[in-house]
């Protein structure tokens, strides 16, 4: 049985949000007035317009910002990003208000402040602490939304698995059926035994209350989707579709041809101003970098000619954007080259014989890709994106790592977001590779030129690399 306090953030969550809509403003307003030092403070009468600026520039730009959402399944930096970032825009239009109605003299540069911060906090408190109370609350059992399973054993398993690591969301599988016969003891301790199958699960659903009910099943013994969706379209209550041959780097955004509703799964058509925007920032930086680091670039290659007969760069073909190959340039590391129609090009290992004193140095530093800035000026690269790999080696993980291949629907970059997650050099095992793949398209998913910048930075910050042969 739920106690008051939990039923009640259960039963009206949708209100709660609504009343912070209300209280935000509010609030806000209040402390506004609060900060009054007299004929020169805010409460003056020149400031009495922005009584009503201060709650209707909250009414419209925090619910535009996503303030009110439901954070069940996101993270709270993403909120606390939002409420600053809405709020220092509330600030700037003020701001800009007073400076058009000539009433900045009346601004209290001290007092203002104390208002901005203590709104600040006020959303901060109000939210962020709010949900994770609600986090905690629901973690100790509080809070909950009970669920009943229907799909396979092992698809089961690995649900209850995903609730019992992130208590934190107030998520309990109640009760779990199967399409197909299970034995007694075939459950995690996560899930509870199976109830039975298809009328079991019927006649449970007739004398028991559930707050959804998630499948991932379709049966092979005639029992089809549409019929399916029939079957428990006909309950009222929730029903969402969990399906278990999911991957984590899907986007699954729904979308519609028409009246038929499609959900996209991998993917992420950029806009043409995102892509020249991207475009841009690499030329400009690139061009900036080449000037800067000419000297360098220059001392590199007169000591990679003098420490072994060979070339000063090593090029070798890539897949790139849309799958087609180009030219990689690097300086040359090694004393044997991979030439690439071999069958297999090996990678670099920890004291591979292969490796130059001065390729090694190179390596560990990372200063043998830059040659590849040249590659971004040509149009093959980007400065950030995820890494080309050697022909050979796309063609065996893309037969073994599902959504490998499209890493390659964004130009692939000089860093990346698995470069600066820990996910470089070396891929000893298929895990490692899959843990680089995930990091590619989670970027792809998330790309911004912000998320850029922040790579650009931390791969400076980690230039030295252990995981670099």
């Amino acid at each position: 049985m739920r106690s008051t306090w939990g039923g009640l953030f259960r039963l009206h969550g949708q209100d709660i949000a609504r009343l912070q809509r209300l209280l935000d403003p509010l609030v806000l307003t209040l402390l506004f007035l609060g900060f009054d030092s007299g004929s020169r403070g805010l409460g003056s009468e020149a400031w009495m317009p922005f009584w009503i600026l201060v709650p209707l520039t909250a009414i419209l730009i925090l619910p535009l910002a996503g303030l009110y959402s439901s954070y069940r399944h996101r993270s709270l930096r993403v909120l606390i990003r939002r409420i600053t970032t809405s709020w220092l825009f509330v600030l700037s239009l003020l701001l800009a208000a007073a400076f058009l109605s000539k009433s900045s003299e009346s601004f209290s540069r001290l007092e203002s402040s104390l208002w901005a911060f203590s709104g600040w906090l006020w959303l901060l408190s109000t939210h962020v602490l709010l949900r994770k109370w609600l986090r905690w609350h629901r973690s100790q059992g509080g809070n909950s939304r009970t669920i009943v399973y229907w799909g396979l054993p092992d698809a089961a398993e690995a649900f209850a698995e995903q609730i019992a690591s992130n208590t934190w969301m107030g998520y309990r599988i109640i009760a779990w059926f199967s399409p197909v016969p299970t034995r007694p003891d075939q459950h995690s301790q996560n899930l509870p035994s199976c109830s039975g199958g298809l009328r079991e699960l019927r006649d449970w659903l007739n004398s028991h209350d559930v707050d959804r009910l998630v499948f991932s099943h379709v049966t092979r013994d005639g029992l089809g989707m549409d019929q399916m969706v029939q079957l428990f379209g006909d309950c009222s209550i929730p029903i969402v579709y969990a399906p278990h041959w999911a991957h984590p780097t899907m986007r699954f955004t729904v979308d519609s041809i028409g009246t038929q509703p499609c959900i996209d799964l991998w993917g992420n058509e950029r806009s043409l101003l995102d892509r020249q925007l991207k475009r841009s920032f690499d030329l400009v930086l690139t061009g900036i970098g080449v000037v800067l680091i000419a000297p360098l670039l220059l001392v590199i290659a007169i000591a990679v000619k003098l420490s072994s007969p060979g070339p000063v760069f090593y090029m070798q073909d890539r897949y790139g954007l849309d799958g087609k190959r180009f030219k990689c340039f690097k300086f040359r590391s090694m004393r044997v080259l991979d030439s690439a129609d071999q069958a297999v090009v090996k990678q670099a290992t920890a004291d591979d014989p292969r490796i130059t004193p001065v390729g090694g140095f190179l390596r560990r530093w990372s200063l043998d890709e830059l040659p590849q800035l040249f590659n971004v000026l040509r149009g093959d690269m980007s400065l950030v994106g995820p890494r080309p790999h050697a022909v050979q080696h796309n063609e065996l993980y893309r037969r073994v790592i599902p959504g490998y291949m499209q890493r390659h629907a964004c130009k692939h970059g000089i860093t990346g977001l698995a470069q600066v997650s820990g996910w470089r050099g070396e891929t000893r095992v298929l895990s490692d590779m899959e843990n680089r793949i995930y990091a590619d398209l989670t970027y792809q998913r998330e790309w911004s030129l912000k998320l850029d910048i922040k790579i650009l930075i931390k791969t400076f910050l980690r230039l030295r690399s252990g995981n670099a042969y």
